[in-house]
């Protein structure tokens, strides 16, 4: 990845502030500002300068005023110079639901992913209950799916040191080895260093966590292993017997699955994915899910469905196990980790629907059912057929697919915005203000509204193309 440079800022500030050169975006390890004990938050310029500091306002008009730690004055700079803006919110509300109200995610046109809790829906609009922003009206035709996360509690999550078996690497790593280290609730590695445990990964899981670093990325991942320690896949034939896995290798900004079993040659690589965000930043929340029963592996990254593996010999794995093998020299660190039985349902569903003007609903056991969705209210749908119609709990409901309507051409708006939420899920909006007090901004979706500035970590200026500039580091083949 390319070093910033540091001419924008040196200009700006009239050769008063140094910003050192960085490689990526937001280290994990970044110094925390004294008056909050939180990391910096980070602003990236359009030619790639890097500006630590704290977000103080946005204007429509006079641009962002910006605080950095070694100038007295606030900065002003320019909407059109910046790029991305990199936040450091407090934890987010846990979602919850009272049996009426429940949780979801609501997909809208464009890409839109609105998390909240679902008050009610009929054949005009939609009313999601949200802790950042109260109650928002969507209209029904932009909506594109509702799912329902599982409420089952999850079968493991990070809560320490315990239980976890650090790898002999002396033997493994060319580099210099070490060990992963653990605290506040993270654990940590800046050596070539692997870490283990029996996890009893379920036949279908749900596994996330959130992976930061700095330097080269350059992580493998063991799913479904009955090894706790690490493997050199050059000597796997003459390692200690050990039962069939995949390796999910994380390498700079790509992604790599991989079929490994001790007598079959070669190794076989499932395929790559590029993944965008690994070019924007270095914090991202993963998200892996399996299905055993299809021979189905997929990545999802800051909740974008990446990629899904379907391994054309059978499952492989023969463990329960999972395995974080860094390989050097950079810096790791893996946090909330969460491991859960997953019933098979997606998020987002098939590009089309069965029958044109149907919507499609899936059932918490898999099963489908067709009509068109009258009503959700008082914990229930109602769901009308060709026939009949049938009342369901919404505990019973994963998924509410709706049929794709013709495109409509984007409502012309100048200064949008793409916004990433802490808790996964992105709005595209035109911002008007930016302060601790609230964010101002309009939607083309549901207009005007008012948002809580810690419901976001990430801001996006969209270019008048659509985009944002990206960068492309070289790629890393280390294993």
């Amino acid at each position: 990845m390319k070093r910033w440079t540091n001419n924008t800022i040196l200009a700006a500030l009239a050769g008063a502030l140094c910003v050192a050169a960085a490689q990526g975006a937001l280290p994990p390890e970044t110094p925390a500002t004294p008056a909050t004990n939180a990391p910096p938050d980070g602003l990236l310029l359009r030619n790639g300068d890097l500006v630590n500091g704290k977000l103080l306002a946005i204007d429509s008009r006079r641009g962002i005023r910006w605080k950095h730690l070694d100038v007295a004055a606030p900065i002003e700079f320019k909407l059109d110079s910046a790029s991305r803006i990199y936040l450091h919110p407090p934890p987010a509300p846990s979602p919850s639901g009272d049996g009426t109200n429940l949780p979801c995610k609501v997909f809208l046109a464009r890409g839109d992913v609105l998390p909240g809790n679902l008050v009610s829906c009929n054949r005009e609009t939609l009313c999601l209950q949200t802790w950042y922003a109260g109650q928002l009206i969507i209209p029904r035709k932009s909506l594109q799916a509702i799912y329902f996360p599982p409420l089952t509690p999850d079968s493991f999550v990070l809560a320490g040191p315990e239980g976890w078996t650090q790898g002999t690497t002396a033997a493994v790593f060319p580099l210099e080895s070490g060990q992963w280290t653990y605290r506040d609730g993270a654990f940590y590695a800046s050596k070539a260093a692997s870490i283990a445990r029996d996890l009893k990964l379920p036949p279908t899981a749900d596994i996330q966590f959130d992976l930061a670093w700095s330097g080269d990325l350059a992580l493998s991942v063991a799913l479904y292993t009955d090894s706790l320690q690490p493997l050199l896949i050059a000597e796997k034939d003459n390692a200690p017997d050990f039962g069939g896995f995949y390796s999910m290798r994380f390498q700079n900004m790509l992604v790599d699955l991989m079929r490994i079993k001790k007598r079959e040659n070669p190794v076989i690589s499932l395929s790559a994915v590029v993944v965008p965000a690994f070019t924007q930043t270095n914090r991202v929340h993963i998200q892996v899910r399996a299905l055993k029963q299809s021979n189905t592996i997929a990545l999802s990254v800051d909740g974008q469905r990446l990629q899904v593996w379907t391994d054309p010999k059978g499952f492989v794995g023969e463990g329960a196990g999972m395995r974080f093998v860094h390989n050097g020299p950079g810096l790791v660190k893996v946090s909330n980790l969460r491991v859960a039985p997953w019933d098979g349902v997606w998020e987002e569903g098939p590009s089309s629907n069965p029958l044109p003007g149907q919507d499609i609903v899936w059932l918490t056991n898999a099963a489908t059912m067709t009509g068109v969705l009258e009503s959700v209210a008082g914990g229930k749908m109602t769901l009308r057929g060709n026939r009949d119609k049938a009342e369901v709990p919404l505990s019973r409901v994963r998924r509410i697919a709706f049929p794709p309507l013709p495109d409509e051409p984007p409502k012309a708006m100048e200064g949008l915005v793409r916004a990433t939420f802490a808790q996964g899920g992105s709005l595209t909006f035109q911002l008007e203000s930016w302060s601790p007090e609230g964010v101002n901004l309009r939607s083309p979706i549901f207009g005007p509204a008012k948002f809580n500035p810690d419901a976001f970590k990430q801001l996006g200026f969209l270019s008048p193309e659509g985009g944002t500039p990206e960068d492309h580091p070289d790629p890393n083949v280390s294993h």
